[in-house]
């Protein structure tokens, strides 16, 4: 499968298994295979599918 891990720049994992990404004014949620939901305030810096894995730029 596709899911990807989701961590900071710095490498700190935010959320596993993604397979949901939605972006609303600053909040990024992130939902996982299971149904897990997590919310963070940022920008999506990068994704890459290849590696499975996505980068956000968190505030503060």
């Amino acid at each position: 499968m596709c899911e990807l891990t989701v961590m900071k720049p710095d490498r700190t994992i935010l959320a596993e298994d993604v397979v949901y990404i939605r972006v609303d004014a600053g909040s990024i949620e992130l939902r996982s295979i299971l149904g897990d939901v997590t919310t963070v305030q940022g920008r999506i810096a990068e994704i890459d599918i290849t590696n499975e894995s996505a980068v956000i730029q968190t505030e503060g």
